[in-house]
């Protein structure tokens, strides 16, 4: 490989570098939150398109800084998001003593056995699995060099999850488990009176199931085993921990999965239009021509050799 070339590859490899490092510090991903997306990158190379690296990264390290932007700043447009439903929003359905009344819909029998070190567990689970679950996918997606993968885990992840879910959102008001029992948070969050009514909102349907269940669905797809193994266990986590922490009634699990459902064949059908392959296509050109015109030509160019006989180039 030639020296521009090299350092073409080099500085595209080190610009994903700084957005893969600046993802994990976001929530402050430590040693476990790393091990688990260090295991679903293993058998990776098993579900990898055939496209050089070259000719993906420009796509692809476009779409992972873009998505970096979101997640970043996602935290507190959520906040936002609650500060304002507090103010702003009159909900036209009120489900909080109708879901209480149900039998079994609080998941008490999820709770018959708790030994501190699963509800240890769990807690770090449910701490870190909204977006670890979603990021793991998307990280791998990168790692195939599949523009389509990539896509269609993003948008069936985080992308359309978002803007659907908060018609239900700001219609339904269902509060947490234990805030409608009166029982203490088992997160121990700390918060105020005040931001315990507020903060214990949106639960139907349970967004954090349905990140997981459409993590899941798409998980199934793959070619690596090790990937269906771990993802199964670490997403069927997330969900059962959001019952074994009194967060989310059975109702809103079920739901979540349901909408899950729903997103990943909507994003299915996003991908697989006709634009979106174009859209996919043109991406490919853009690398493979700047590739060609940064990396290749000039380095050409750079070592073009002298013909010894007649003084000029051969």
């Amino acid at each position: 490989m030639a020296r521009r070339e090299w350092m073409y590859s080099a500085l595209w490899a080190a610009a994903t570098g700084l957005v893969l490092f600046s993802i994990t510090k976001v929530e402050h991903w430590g040693l476990p939150c790393l091990m688990v997306l260090l295991l679903c990158l293993a058998g990776v190379q098993r579900d990898a398109a055939e496209t050089p690296w070259v000719i993906f990264m420009p796509a692809g390290c476009a779409m992972l800084s873009l998505f970096y932007l979101i997640y970043s700043h996602a935290g507190g447009f959520w906040y936002q998001v609650v500060a304002w439903q507090t103010k702003s929003i009159h909900h036209w359905f009120h489900w909080n003593e109708f879901f209480n009344a149900i039998p079994g819909n609080d998941a008490a029998w999820f709770r018959i056995w708790q030994p501190e070190w699963l509800t240890q567990y769990m807690k770090a689970v449910y701490s870190y699995g909204f977006t670890l679950s979603y990021w793991v996918c998307v990280i791998r997606a990168f790692f195939t060099k599949d523009i389509s993968k990539f896509a269609r885990y993003s948008l069936a992840g985080y992308l359309l999850q978002v803007p659907l879910i908060l018609p239900f959102y700001n219609t339904v008001l269902l509060q947490e488990v234990w805030y409608v029992q009166g029982t203490p948070d088992v997160m121990g969050r700390g918060w105020t009176p005040e931001e315990q009514g507020a903060n214990s909102v949106n639960c139907f349907p349970s967004m954090h199931t349905s990140i997981a269940f459409a993590a899941l669905l798409l998980a199934k797809r793959e070619n690596s085993t090790i990937y269906r193994i771990v993802m199964t266990l670490f997403t069927c986590s997330i969900i059962a921990s959001t019952m074994y922490l009194k967060i989310h009634w059975v109702i809103d699990v079920i739901a979540g999965m349901l909408f899950a459902y729903f997103c990943v064949k909507l994003a299915d059908r996003i991908v697989d239009s006709r634009p979106f392959q174009s859209f996919a296509a043109l991406w490919e050109r853009i690398g493979t021509s700047l590739y060609r015109t940064i990396a290749v030509k000039r380095s050409a160019d750079a070592v073009e050799p002298s013909n010894p006989e007649t003084g000029g180039t051969a």
